[in-house]
């Protein structure tokens, strides 16, 4: 992960959490057809694991990894059912949490952050974490309009330009499949603010 981004969180980490508790995230409404029934699924990138919960009540056994110790420790107290359930790990060179063999693998709003070249090793790491056929869900900005030249925010977090259309290639080349990808408005009513969510399979 980009280490200015990983500060950013690590600073602001009540802030977040906090805000991402306080709303329910637009992608979760695509958990019942993304993923098979009783899946065993990863979290990658869970934050305050306000998406692990939400999983979880609909039956699947939930895991999550964090670059951001503060999100780690917060998202177990916010949700004490998830304590033990949570990894302090970080795309893409960390050991793939909790024994890996996932049906399915969550990354929202997370891999837009990630430097080029470490794109196709975090494949290969969410690669690895899943069986064969297992899914892969996650979520990327098709707009944001608050990036500048260097393609950060007004924060300094990285948010990697096409990142969309690059992480569709990346996965492609590591075996998995597309299965649908659509656009979502922002959870948090930004209209400068626009997501691609992408469902894929390995093959």
């Amino acid at each position: 992960m980009d280490q200015a981004t990983l500060k950013y969180y690590a600073q602001n980490a009540n802030v977040v959490a906090a805000r991402y508790e306080s709303i329910a995230s637009k992608l979760s409404e695509s958990f019942g057809i993304a993923f098979k029934a009783n899946s065993r699924i990863l979290d990658v990138g869970c934050g305050s694991g306000r998406d692990l919960v939400a999983l979880s009540a609909l039956g699947h056994d939930c895991y999550g990894m964090d670059g951001t110790a503060e999100f780690v420790t917060l998202s177990q107290q916010i949700h004490p059912e998830l304590v033990g359930r949570i990894a302090h790990v970080a795309l893409p060179d960390g050991a793939i949490p909790f024994g890996g063999n996932f049906d399915a693998v969550l990354c929202s709003a997370v891999l837009m952050h990630l430097p080029i070249e470490q794109l196709a090793p975090s494949a290969v790491f969410i690669r690895r974490s899943l069986k064969p056929g297992g899914r892969l869900l996650y979520s990327v900005p098709s707009k944001r309009s608050d990036v500048n030249e260097t393609q950060r925010d007004e924060y300094g977090r990285l948010f990697l330009a096409d990142s969309a259309e690059r992480l569709q290639r990346v996965f492609e080349d590591v075996g998995f499949e597309l299965i649908n990808q659509w656009i979502e408005a922002d959870s948090l009513g930004r209209g400068s603010v626009q997501w691609l969510s992408v469902l894929m399979e390995l093959q």
